[in-house]
């Protein structure tokens, strides 16, 4: 399965899934802060830089 396969089907599962009710999305809010969660939605929302192989500055 490609990375973009897989991507996908979670896409799929978690869309499908039934909404949470107020007991379960409060539970979820205290678990996970929303500092948290904002810094994971930029982290995946920002492109990844790849750095050349082989390249070193001077120490």
């Amino acid at each position: 399965m490609t990375r973009e396969e897989r991507r996908a089907y979670i896409r799929r599962v978690v869309d499908d899934a039934p909404p949470l009710d107020s007991e379960d999305a409060d539970r979820l809010r205290a678990l996970i802060p929303m500092g948290a969660r904002v810094q994971a939605e930029r982290t995946a929302a920002a492109p990844r830089k790849r750095r050349p192989a082989g390249r070193r500055t001077a120490a």
